[in-house]
């Protein structure tokens, strides 16, 4: 039997990696997330989360910054222009960016700081009824499980943007960032999808194939699968941070980590 779907629930955190406490440095990982309306009245989800470079002095500002911007850019157009995501393309991503450096680098100069200082990587959604647009910039990983997949089918939405040498990647910071921006449609009902930061990249993705480990994403919203609210789930995020900060989890990478989950509520 088809189900049908209400309301999203969703859950983040954004975690410091024990290499970072070690150092005395900050988490440089920012998340946002929350359900927008479209001009038909209609949700759509918007998420983002970015990771910010550990050699940059500012990377926390930038990728804030980053996912701010972003998450203004989608809000304004999809109150405008409505539900079905016709105006997300390459134009809207390359335009996105741009505001997203523009306001980096309004960062940059304020600080008396170069653009550098603030690099980050960025990975954005837009999900509405029937169709969702992923983007991403540098690392980390985007998935999704579509509305009538078995519940082990998870899809990777995009390819981790890796550099020219090992543990290189892409920033939104780069000169020519807006030609490298990758950028993925899907048509129909999306049922659940996760961003995640490149700390946690390798726990939930094989990196060799780029397919998702489907026990690792069962095991991660189990419990927002089971929360009543729609909005933010406040239990499983509480659940979350623990366990991106758990003995399992930082045995296996030293990194900030950064996790957003979305869920929709089954209604029927």
């Amino acid at each position: 039997m088809t189900r049908c779907f209400a309301g999203w629930r969703h859950a983040a955190s954004s975690v410091i990696g024990t290499s970072h406490l070690r150092n005395g440095t900050e988490c440089q990982d920012f998340h946002a997330v929350n359900v927008a309306s479209a001009a038909s009245g209609a949700e759509v989800v918007i998420a983002a989360a970015a990771d910010g470079a550990g050699s940059a002095k500012r990377s926390l500002n930038g990728a804030r910054q980053a996912c701010h911007t972003f998450f203004e850019c989608a809000q304004l157009a999809v109150a405008q222009l409505g539900q079905a995501l016709d105006f997300l393309h390459d134009g809207f991503a390359r335009d996105t960016l741009e505001d997203v450096r523009a306001r980096i680098t309004e960062l940059a100069n304020e600080s008396d700081e170069p653009l550098s200082a603030y690099a980050c990587t960025m990975l954005g959604a837009i999900v509405a009824d029937d169709a969702a647009f992923f983007l991403q910039i540098g690392d980390g990983a985007i998935v999704y499980r579509m509305r009538d997949d078995d519940a082990a089918v998870w899809r990777l939405a995009l390819s981790p943007q890796r550099g020219e040498f090992a543990n290189e990647t892409i920033f939104v910071t780069r000169g020519d960032a807006a030609q490298r921006i990758s950028v993925a449609r899907v048509a129909g009902p999306i049922a659940e999808f996760a961003l995640m930061t490149d700390g946690i990249e390798h726990l939930a993705v094989k990196m060799a194939t780029g397919e998702p480990h489907a026990r690792f994403f069962e095991h991660v919203f189990a419990g927002l699968r089971a929360a009543q609210e729609t909005g933010t789930a406040v239990a499983h995020e509480a659940w979350l941070e623990a366990f991106l900060g758990s003995q399992q989890v930082c045995a296996r990478t030293d990194d900030d980590k950064t996790m957003v989950l979305c869920s929709r509520q089954s209604a029927a």
